[in-house]
């Protein structure tokens, strides 16, 4: 026999819920699932995806740019990234990483527009309701024109808004997720063997655990010191 030649196999947010109980062996007759038990299992899937996006994931990673105002360091960024992973300068076509620098260390700069010039590093505020960029130096006004900051940050996972959305992360997470959200849901509804509950909490450990392994770039890594610059001319 011939295969498919299709790859879009996927499952809706309700149908996630539905494995999820019929793992825990709930409604796994033919029954349908309560509102009350299809409103916990939808509240439950988001918790799991908010408590997962704080991870970096390949597909969360994206790219965005800024273009910057004359003597501005601080801009607010929408959508708020979670976190800026790097960044870097692009000018005529080339681009020049830019140092990350930690809080205090910005806020520790005495000097931070007064002077502008070409920005070398950067700090991100991600705070509960908005993120800003702070560029250090603040760019001047002879090269706004000709240069612009490009990022990559990690984004946030789209929310279960419907019980007919998709999930926003790979078909090959899917039954991880369907293991996971059981997992979570057997305090809520607990199962009465003992030894499926152990293998519910097992086999989502090993199949979360199993996802997180593959989801990495596989290109190798290189390591160095980090050098810091200490804002009074030297790198430390």
């Amino acid at each position: 026999m011939s295969v498919s030649g299709s790859t879009d196999f996927n499952l809706t947010a309700a149908q996630i819920v539905e494995k999820a109980f019929h793992i825990l062996g709930k409604a796994s007759e033919g029954e349908a699932l309560t509102a009350r038990m299809m409103n916990d299992g939808l509240s439950s899937l988001n918790l799991l995806i908010k408590t997962m996006g704080a991870q970096s994931h390949l597909w969360t990673t994206e790219e965005g740019e800024l273009t910057m105002v004359a003597s501005q360091a601080a801009y607010v960024i929408t959508p708020k990234p979670m976190r800026i992973l790097s960044a870097r300068r692009h000018q005529n076509g080339i681009d020049t990483p830019m140092n990350e620098m930690a809080r205090s260390t910005y806020f520790d700069q005495p000097n931070k527009t007064e002077s502008p010039s070409t920005p070398v590093s950067f700090y991100y505020d991600p705070q509960r309701s908005t993120g800003t960029l702070y560029l250090w130096p603040a760019p001047a006004s002879t090269i706004i024109a000709d240069v612009t900051i490009r990022y990559t940050y990690l984004r946030r996972m789209d929310d279960i808004d419907a019980s007919n959305d998709d999930l926003d992360m790979p078909q090959e997470w899917l039954q991880a997720i369907c293991w996971a959200l059981a997992s979570d849901l057997e305090t809520e509804y607990p199962v009465n063997d003992p030894r499926l509950a152990n293998k519910i909490d097992g086999k989502a450990a090993q199949l979360v655990a199993g996802m997180k392994g593959w989801d990495n770039e596989p290109a190798s890594l290189f390591f160095q010191p980090d050098l810091r610059w200490d804002g009074y001319g030297d790198y430390r």
